[in-house]
């Protein structure tokens, strides 16, 4: 199963395993030291469609973890396979094929590109389900004893890039207290936590936080090339004020928060921020914190969407045929209120709900299994 060779991780019964060369007859060929007869025995039940094979991104994988063991606990289906690739290589793989070989899920933090439709498409892969189930808020956090910062994402912005315009040319960044930037802001020094570029937050903080700041600055907007304003809107600065972190970045950031001085601040998963609010204070960004309500109603603007994306020419059909067992089940349990509504079980490890509108309207179209359609 060439595919499956590819993946760095797999998922089974909730335990994410050691690095697999392959499933079944492929990790006894390789003599790889992940062989177990759990993972052979899944290699055999997918070659047999008795699996269901999900790609994607890291992020999404207490969630999908938590659908599967309702549907092992409803429906008595075995563990899914998951690999965690990320989002543009889960994409990749998904949309490289139809078949037993291939993905039936994909897990993003990102809705789908017009692109990588595209190659889906190329590939025979014409109907997609796409089924969004909430979002993710990004935090900004400090330690728990610093007081409450009024702080916008423009000085954010100010205290962060790596160079900042002054009449007719851009200078390095000379700011060192977030007073500096802001009189309302404290008066310590800067420090910012933030994931390394390997790491998926990191991109959004470029995209959605950065980039978005830059919008008000009438220096970078002037500047022609597109490829250059991004460079840099999204260059920081390189004085030892910006502190990156890698894998595991959460329990890293933790570690990294106790040890700065007051002022250092660190954006994050709000779910996380969530789970150690005892050690660290989230932070309002542009004087909203992130809530059920303030994501659903929009207020809250430093979110990213959660999808899963299904192929719909491997879910069985009501007689039975089709490829894949349990693709159907999946597809209803993920758009139960009970997994996506305020109160669902999703909602309990970290996902926004969506408003009640767009909650039914993902949950009849998919049910009905209407294949996406371009926006």
């Amino acid at each position: 199963m060439e595919h499956v060779k590819r993946s760095k991780v797999a998922w089974m019964a909730g335990v994410w395993l050691a690095t697999l060369t392959g499933l079944a007859g492929q990790a006894a060929a390789t003599g790889s030291a992940t062989e177990s007869v759990g993972t052979q025995h899944l290699g055999s039940l997918r070659a047999n469609g008795q699996v269901i094979y999900i790609i994607g991104s890291k992020l999404m994988q207490p969630f999908a973890e938590a659908v599967m063991e309702r549907l092992a606990t409803k429906a008595g289906l075995p563990p899914a396979i998951m690999a965690n690739e990320g989002s543009a290589r889960g994409i990749e793989v998904f949309c490289e094929g139809l078949g037993l070989q291939y993905p039936d899920v994909v897990a993003v933090s990102r809705r789908i590109r017009g692109n990588e439709l595209d190659l889906c498409q190329s590939n025979g892969i014409t109907d997609i389900l796409e089924i969004q189930v909430g979002y993710e808020a990004t935090a900004v956090i400090s330690r728990a004893d610093d007081q409450t910062y009024p702080l916008t994402l423009n000085a954010l912005y100010l205290a962060i890039a790596r160079e900042l315009p002054e009449g007719f040319d851009f200078n390095l960044n000379r700011y060192g207290r977030w007073s500096q930037v802001d009189s309302r802001l404290p008066d310590t020094e800067i420090r910012f936590v933030i994931p390394s570029p390997a790491l998926g937050g990191r991109a959004f903080l470029e995209d959605q936080m950065l980039q978005r700041a830059c919008r008000s600055i009438f220096e970078i907007k002037s500047i022609f090339s597109a490829d250059e304003r991004v460079k840099q809107c999204i260059s920081l600065r390189e004085d030892g004020r910006i502190i990156e972190l890698d894998k595991p970045f959460e329990e890293n950031v933790l570690k990294q928060l106790q040890s700065s001085p007051p002022g250092t601040l660190a954006v994050v998963p709000m779910r996380f921020a969530s789970a150690h609010l005892d050690v660290e204070k989230v932070q309002p960004l542009d004087g909203v914190l992130p809530t059920t309500e303030t994501v659903a109603d929009h207020s809250y603007q430093f979110v990213r969407p959660l999808y899963f994306y299904v192929k719909k020419a491997h879910v069985k059909n009501y007689l039975g045929d089709g490829p894949v067992n349990g693709l159907r089940e999946f597809i209803t349990e993920v758009t139960r209120e009970s997994a996506i509504g305020p109160d669902g079980y999703l909602a309990k490890i970290g996902v926004f709900p969506m408003n009640d509108e767009l909650r039914q309207r993902v949950r009849q179209s998919n049910l009905q299994l209407t294949p996406m359609v371009r926006r």
